[in-house]
């Protein structure tokens, strides 16, 4: 399960992260970040377009090193993904 996080700077710039949750039974359970990018626009009309870009399996396209995870993203992240594991049933 993927989870997007969007963060508007006013109308023209934005900051996007992707994360997956991972859950294997080696237990190497994770949450891993996907996908950064910080866009812009020129006008409200205009699309999004990637200033900087970082993917998970696309290094060779990355135009930055490390992606910044700001504190209140991961606290978010950490918070839809305990409220979506809390959501399941239990299944015979």
């Amino acid at each position: 399960m993927n989870i997007e996080i969007i963060r508007p700077d006013g109308d023209l710039k934005r900051e996007v992260w992707t994360f997956g949750l991972t859950i294997d039974f080696s237990g190497r359970n994770s949450i891993t970040l996907q996908y950064y990018s910080f866009q812009t626009k020129g006008t409200k009309r205009h699309k999004w377009k990637a200033q900087t870009h970082w993917e998970r399996f696309d290094r060779r396209n990355n135009n930055i090193d490390i992606p910044p995870i700001p504190l209140d993203v991961d606290k978010e992240v950490h918070e839809l993904y305990k409220q979506f594991i809390g959501t399941l049933p239990i299944s015979h």
